[in-house]
C-alpha cells in the first residue's frame, strides 16, 4: 500500500512550485505599485498645502498693506515697487514663507485707486509654491 502512494506522487509533474512562485511574484508587484501610488499621493499632499500656506501668506500680505494704507494718518503712504518688502512671519503655520508687496496706483474718472500686489513663497528648493493675490482700494 504504501508503494503505490508514492508511485502516485512520482507521477506528477511538479506544478505547484512554479505556480506558487508565480503567485508570489504578482503579489510582490501588487504591492509595489500600492506603495509608488502611496508615495505620490504623500507628495501631491505635501504641495497642495505647501501651496495653501502661500496663499494664505499672499492674503495676509494684502489685507496688512490695505490696513496698512487705510489707518496711516496721512491720506496715503509712499506707493512704490517695494511697499511691504521681503518679510518673513513668524506666525504658526508660515514657517519658511516670504511676503512682498507692490502698490500701484491709478487715476480713473478723477479717483484714485490702489492695487495691492501680495506675493507669498514658501518653501525651499525645488518644492516651493507661490501665490499671487491683488487688492483695489478706493482712497
Amino acid at each position: 500500500m504504501y508503494l503505490k502512494s508514492q508511485a502516485k506522487y512520482q507521477n506528477q509533474k511538479g506544478l505547484g512550485l512554479p505556480s506558487a512562485l508565480f503567485i508570489i511574484l504578482v503579489m510582490v508587484l501588487i504591492v509595489a505599485g500600492i506603495n509608488q501610488i502611496n508615495e505620490m499621493n504623500a507628495s501631491a499632499y505635501g504641495r497642495e498645502w505647501l501651496s495653501m500656506r502661500a496663499f494664505y501668506a499672499a492674503e495676509s500680505g494684502a489685507q496688512s498693506a490695505a490696513v496698512h494704507a487705510l489707518n496711516s494718518g496721512q491720506s496715503m503712504p509712499t506707493c512704490n515697487a517695494a511697499f511691504i518688502s521681503s518679510v518673513t512671519p513668524n506666525v504658526t503655520g508660515l514657517q519658511d514663507c516670504s511676503i512682498s508687496v507692490t502698490c500701484e496706483n491709478h487715476i480713473i474718472a478723477s479717483e484714485t485707486y490702489y492695487t495691492f500686489t501680495s506675493t507669498g513663497q514658501c518653501g525651499v528648493g525645488s518644492d516651493i509654491a507661490t501665490r499671487i493675490v491683488q487688492v483695489r482700494l478706493l482712497q
